[in-house]
């Protein structure tokens, strides 16, 4: 007769040895710091990005504030012939504002003045500055922003009147519009 081979008996399945370790679904020690330090260098890049961003926007909450000053040396130049004084102008006082202490129109003597020049307060960059000069033209005025730093832009050649007024402001270039630097 044939012997008959018996299956060996099915062995309990071995366990595995457990460790305070072992069932761990956490983050390790290394992971979490370098979690941390990606963080922190997108912190250092980003913080400063952001700072300029919303200084810039406050630059430009000036430029917006000085729109009726640059309309009333416009109206003034086209209705007397380019020249008028400063009570001429007839600006209300300024109310300063969280970004903007203050802006001022300077007046006008045959094409030359007129200079609008806005302030800033301690929220940009403390009493600095920013000049719109305005350059009298066949066709109207054309309004030059300027920051630190900023190049006087070539008069017209035809019929243009050179404002020898020009001068640029102290706000520094990297706050001010692409135009004013």
């Amino acid at each position: 007769m044939k012997a008959t081979q018996h299956p060996a008996p099915a062995q309990p399945p071995q366990q595995v040895r457990q460790t305070p370790y072992t069932k761990s679904l956490g983050f390790t020690l290394i992971e979490l710091m370098m979690v941390l330090a990606i963080i922190g260098i997108l912190a250092t890049i980003a913080i400063p990005q952001l700072r300029n961003y919303m200084t810039r926007t406050r630059v430009t909450e000036g430029l917006n504030l000085a729109a009726p000053y640059k309309l009333a040396v416009e109206e003034l130049a086209a209705s007397s012939n380019n020249t008028f004084t400063q009570a001429q102008l007839a600006l209300m006082d300024f109310v300063p504002t969280q970004n903007v202490q203050n802006i001022t129109a300077t007046s006008m003597d045959h094409g030359i003045g007129g200079v609008v020049t806005i302030t800033y307060s301690q929220n940009v960059e403390k009493d600095a500055t920013l000049t719109l000069t305005p350059t009298v033209t066949d066709s109207g005025i054309q309004w030059q922003c300027a920051a630190k730093g900023a190049a006087k832009v070539a008069v017209p050649a035809t019929g243009a009147t050179d404002n020898k007024a020009f001068a640029p402001g102290t706000l520094l270039a990297r706050f001010a519009p692409a135009n004013c630097r």
